[in-house]
Order: structure tokens, then sequence, then C-alpha cells
């Protein structure tokens, strides 16, 4: 039997007020009992409120975001046990929603935990790395390496993002270099058990298409981003992810201050001059306050601005 889609309370996000918004979302989170989905519509990418959750409900809650197009994105973000088994988790990764309870069992049964530490590498660009991965806990960042050197940052991977798609179900190598941002930990699946429950589930191979049509939605937005907007608008871009939602400046969501420019660069597609010139800017707009370089608080409103193009002129 499908693990079908248990009905969810629905919030417009888009008519909280800016001074409080996220207080709300989380207060109703809370109010959900274990098995409780929130639904909320949103009309820009939710990286921001998927942090803040991390930050303050790190484990309790499974995140599954759509990019519908045209600036509209539909957010499930269900109550979870914290201590739950590795079936209980995989059923609440994406490709599993509706997957049967036997495959996720068969699955589960197959896996196993592996944890890296910040900056160990997990697999490289190239390789034939023998699994799919879920990540359990803590961050994964995405990168390519250029003939010259030069790294650029493809986008982090967050608990229960996928790891290792394009290589699983092409049998190819991995498309991207991927490395411990953070402490992390990851559920392990071999491909061959992967291939077969795709074989014999269809709700599970649909639900890796969706999956890999959100994926590409992604990339088309940062192949946008970095063929026409300029690196201010990057920078500012990126930053929002950490931004609070609140009025004026705050501190920045946790892993904010631990950003060098040389990775907000990566991040931006740039290299670490212009984004170190990118922000001087943001801090003399009062966009942002740095401490030797490293960004402690932001102005999210201001930074909105920016990464709209609202007031900024290439630098």
């Amino acid at each position: 039997m499908a693990n079908t889609r248990v009905p969810a309370i629905r919030l417009d996000s888009r008519t909280l007020p800016s001074t409080n918004r996220n207080v709300i979302i989380l207060d109703a989170f809370d109010k959900l009992p274990l098995g409780g989905v929130l639904e909320l519509p949103e009309e820009s990418d939710p990286r921001a409120l998927r942090n803040e959750f991390l930050q303050h409900r790190s484990g309790r809650f499974s995140w599954d975001a759509r990019n519908m197009g045209s600036g509209r994105w539909t957010i499930r973000i269900e109550r979870i046990d914290e201590h739950a088994d590795v079936a209980t988790f995989l059923a609440h990764c994406t490709p599993f929603a509706n997957a049967k309870a036997a495959t996720v069992r068969d699955l589960a049964a197959a896996a196993s935990e592996r944890s890296f530490r910040q900056g160990e590498p997990i697999y490289d660009e190239g390789e034939m790395w023998p699994y799919l991965a879920f990540v359990r806990a803590g961050k994964v960042i995405y990168t390519l390496l250029s003939p010259d050197g030069k790294t650029q940052s493809l986008g982090e991977r967050l608990p229960l993002d996928p790891l290792n798609e394009t290589g699983t179900f092409d049998g190819g190598g991995a498309t991207t270099r991927a490395e411990a941002l953070t402490d992390c930990t990851l559920v392990l699946l071999p491909t061959e058990a992967v291939l077969h429950a795709s074989r014999n589930d269809a709700e599970l191979a649909i639900g890796f298409l969706a999956d890999a049509s959100q994926a590409r939605r992604r990339s088309i937005e940062t192949i946008a981003d970095l063929a026409f907007a300029h690196v201010l608008q990057r920078v500012a871009k990126f930053l929002l992810s950490y931004a609070a939602a609140t009025t004026g400046m705050a501190k920045g969501l946790s892993g904010v201050e631990n950003l060098s420019q040389a990775q907000i660069a990566q991040a931006a597609g740039t290299v670490r001059d212009m984004a170190a010139r990118a922000l001087l800017r943001l801090k003399n707009a009062s966009a942002v306050e740095l401490d030797r370089g490293r960004v402690r608080a932001l102005d999210r409103e201001r930074l909105e601005a920016y990464a709209h193009n609202v007031q900024a002129p290439p630098i």
C-alpha cells in the first residue's frame, strides 16, 4: 500500500507581516501533531525559511518545496520523529512519498549509514560512486573544478536531499564533486537496490522523475543567474538564504558567520576579489554588517532590493 500523503493545514505565508513572519510559521508547525503537515504557498525561493527550520527545528521536520514556475512555490513541511529508524527516514524523503511500504522497507534493509567530517570529500566529479545517498544530518556542497583550478559551487544539499541521482540512473560517473560542508551523516542506498526498486514500484520511479524535474529547474535558474545577473545581484541572492524574515538589520541564520569570502564567491559564481567588492557595497548600503570580512547581520528588505536589481548597477 502506498504511503499516501496526509491532508495539510494551509497557511498563506504571503500575507504574513515581515516583522514576525517566520515566528508565526514556526508556531503553526509546533501545533502540528506528529505526522501533521503544514502547506505554504510562496512567491520566491524558500531557502531562508528552510535554513531557519534547520536552525530551530533540526531533525523534527521533512521538507518538500516544489518550484511550479512563474514565481509559484508550494512547500509541505511535515512534523516527524527526529529519532526515527532508517525506513521512516526514507519514507519522508520526497521520492518515497507515494512508494509502497514494502519498497521502503526493502531499501532500508539494504541501506547503511556513514558520517563525514567537515571538508571531507564524499566523491569526486567523474567517480563511479556506487550509491544513491540521502543527507540525514548536516550539509553537503556540490562543486565543479575548472581546468585552471577555479571552483564553482552548484549549491548545498540539506537533510532529506539526495546525492548522486544522475550517476545512479544513467550509469555514468558523478556529475560534480560532493564535499561535507559541515559534519554530516548520509544514508547510502546501493545503486542496484535503487534500480531494482524503481523497476518494481511505479510510484517510486515517478517520485524520482519529479525530483529530477525539480533539479532541472534549479539548474536552469543557476544558469540564468550566471548568464544574466551581475555579481552584486548574485551575492545578495545567495545571502538572502541566511537572512531572517524580520524588519531591519538582524543576526544572520546559523552558518553565515562561518562563510569565507572565497566560499561566497564560489556560491555566486565569481572570484574572491569581486565578491569582496560586492560585500563592501552591501555593507555601505546597510544591507549587511561585516566583522573582519565575515557576514554577521543582514537586512532582508535591503538585500531583496539588490537581489532583484531594484537599486544596484553592476560592479
